[in-house]
């Protein structure tokens, strides 16, 4: 991986881990993650990530884009919803364990989104509505768990990953 793609996925550590001297300026918010460039990722740059931690404000706004509600968000990967609320507002990052189901679970909007991107002009396609949809529809597949009721566990992201790549090669029943 190319080292300014390695730049654009890495975040900044949380400004508040650190006291900055009084005539410095404060660090700039970082960008926003990208889904496509956190999906070709190499894993190190990934572990980096987890071992980091994301900003709790990232988790919010990653389940803005993919479920119907933060809370629906928390509650799919098991995480709390007054520990990610009280991070964002101090401006502080999750642990790595809470990093690495929501890096994991952003990961699948980047796989839908490269499948798109392969698959021809992504132009009029909603990739987060679309996903949003199928995170909270019961699946045969699943025994009809909803793709949403698995993204706890690194095992159920991979099933789900499993399950865009059968779509995405025509496999999927």
């Amino acid at each position: 991986m190319t080292s300014s793609r390695s730049s654009a996925l890495v975040l900044p550590v949380a400004t508040h881990q650190r006291a900055a001297p009084a005539e410095a300026k404060p660090a700039a918010k970082p960008a926003p993650l990208s889904y496509l460039t956190l999906y070709r990722a190499t894993p190190q740059d990934r572990i980096a990530l987890t071992r980091q931690g994301i900003p709790a404000s990232e988790a919010k706004r990653i389940f803005a884009d993919l479920m119907p509600s933060q809370a629906a968000g928390f509650a799919a990967l098991n995480l709390s919803t007054a520990t990610v609320n009280k991070k964002a507002k101090h401006d502080e990052n999750l642990s790595p364990e809470e990093s690495e189901r929501i890096i994991g679970f952003a990961k699948l909007l980047g796989q839908l989104e490269a499948m798109i991107e392969d698959s021809g002009d992504p132009t009029n396609f909603d990739a987060k509505a679309w996903m949003a949809r199928w995170l909270s529809e019961p699946l045969p597949a699943f025994g009809g768990l909803r793709p949403a009721d698995l993204v706890d566990t690194m095992e159920g992201q991979g099933l789900v990953s499993t399950a865009l790549a059968q779509i995405h090669s025509g496999a999927y029943a």
